[in-house]
């Protein structure tokens, strides 16, 4: 096994390994290689949905059957990231997958399947570094605060979208799982490193702010995590496995390749 750090804050390779077949010693390295550095990324993955769904259980406890997404067929906690010729990507936003459930997910496990040739590539920040950065007295005042995660029913999309099923079933789950109150300040259970835990999708408010004052202060710490030095962006290929700590890292999926065929699976646990 060998493995190769990307940027000083966040994302490692790690190459000459079969997760699937690999020995407790060996995926304890793993393991370790993901929490410290956000997300790792492993080339050459041939995964069948079994063995998906088993490397997952490693990380943690597998999620339910996502409420919107569509899945395989004979494996419905492998959710599919599609894209099909004449339906593009409608909108992409920075996230922390599932923050709008009161028990946010711990990590997610994406396999490439088919890609388009040019584009597509993903970029994860790391939510840490971004703490680290501020100034102490900046650190205190944001370890007391409180925010609001909620899932919207994605407002501005297109009115021929508005009856898609898909979307009813959004409108449906946001409805069934009203907003949630998280710390805005969290901590990583191995190492106690700190995490500004907050992201433009799902985080809508800070508790006992008003308005303009909540808008003005997530706007700041948003606009400081797309700053490039903390993150770093990835081109897939084929049956490589990307594997990111969401109790730390946001992420963004480029949507610059139309509608160009593009599939991965996703597994969530918590």
């Amino acid at each position: 096994m060998q493995i190769e750090h990307l940027t000083p804050h966040i994302g490692a390779m790690i190459h000459v390994l079969d997760l699937a077949q690999c020995s407790d010693t060996e995926f304890e390295q793993v393991y370790q290689a993901w929490y410290q550095n956000g997300v790792i990324f492993l080339p050459k993955q041939r995964l069948s949905p079994d063995d998906h769904l088993r490397v997952a259980a490693r990380f943690g406890e597998l999620a339910p059957v996502h409420p919107f997404f569509p899945h395989v067929a004979d494996a419905p906690q492998i959710s599919m990231i599609e894209t099909v010729r004449g339906k593009p990507p409608l909108e992409s936003f920075w996230h922390t997958d599932l923050t709008w459930q009161k028990r946010p997910s711990k990590a997610s496990l994406l396999h490439a399947q088919h890609l388009p040739q040019v584009g597509g590539d993903t970029i994860w920040c790391d939510m840490r570094s971004v703490f680290n950065a501020l100034p102490e007295a900046e650190k205190q005042y944001l370890r007391a605060l409180k925010t609001i995660h909620a899932l919207h029913a994605f407002e501005n999309i297109a009115e021929d979208e508005v009856n898609a099923d898909w979307h009813k079933d959004v409108i449906k789950t946001a409805a069934a799982n009203p907003p949630v109150e998280h710390p805005m300040v969290t901590k990583l259970p191995e190492t106690g490193e700190e995490v500004l835990f907050i992201n433009e999708q799902f985080t809508r408010f800070v508790v006992g702010l008003d308005d303009t004052a909540s808008r003005e202060l997530l706007d700041k710490y948003f606009a400081l995590a797309r700053q490039p030095e903390f993150q770093v962006r990835f081109k897939w290929q084929v049956n490589t496995l990307a594997i990111w700590d969401n109790r730390s890292t946001q992420h963004y999926a480029v949507i610059d390749y139309g509608d160009t065929p593009r599939k991965l699976h996703r597994v969530t646990v918590y």
